[in-house]
């Protein structure tokens, strides 16, 4: 993948125009032609995937640093449907600063939290620009609430998913791999043991006492 930074150097004007076919641009454009255009354009996408993590990670610094000083940010007590008990001071500053409802900064607190603690190697891909935001939210959604092994499972596989798919797509896989891991499970029941059972069956249902055939 090419250098962002010709990226950062290139101003509006520098936009290709789109040729006859759409398959490659002139020349004075700056690309190659139309694979090289993409390219630039899926770094600036890989770019944004990074700064995503790296954000996920500053917030989390940010929750603990203000978590460390209890004296100085008085944090409620969590209640069982608040699993955030964050200190209003920094709900209110964070939602100000990002221009977004106080709901949305707990959010982005709480996703934050999950990256950095529960969910490294999705953090790692996000900042390798492999997967974009959304599909790490799709990935977090989805294996919220399983125990850690079925988590990790799962995370494993939507993780290999996620490089080739859409977020939509990642989430139809999720939900149907995350039905799986919930349903409990039903093995089959051995042959010799199912026979027995059914023999007992045509005994009990007989009137003289004796097998039925």
């Amino acid at each position: 993948m090419r250098s962002n930074k010709v990226l950062v150097t290139r101003g509006p004007a520098d936009v290709p125009d789109r040729s006859a076919r759409g398959a490659v641009a002139p020349r004075e454009s700056g690309f190659a032609n139309l694979t090289e255009a993409v390219d630039a354009v899926a770094a600036v996408d890989a770019l944004l995937a990074s700064l995503a993590a790296s954000r996920a990670v500053l917030m989390e610094s940010v929750r603990e640093w203000v978590a460390e000083r209890p004296e100085q940010f008085e944090a409620p007590a969590a209640e069982a449907d608040d699993v955030a008990g964050l200190a209003p001071e920094l709900v209110e500053q964070l939602a100000r600063a990002l221009r977004v409802p106080e709901g949305s900064a707990v959010a982005l607190i709480e996703e934050s939290r999950a990256l950095v603690h529960e969910h490294p190697r999705t953090l790692a891909a996000l900042r390798g620009g492999h997967i974009s935001h959304a599909h790490a939210q799709t990935i977090l959604g989805y294996t919220d609430g399983l125990r850690r092994a079925n988590r990790v499972a799962l995370e494993t596989r939507l993780l290999k998913h996620a490089r080739t798919t859409t977020p939509g797509e990642l989430s139809l896989v999720a939900h149907t791999e995350r039905e799986r891991r919930l349903r409990p499970d039903v093995r089959p029941e051995p042959r010799v043991v199912a026979s027995a059972r059914s023999r007992r069956q045509r005994v009990s249902a007989s009137p003289t006492g004796r097998p039925t055939r």
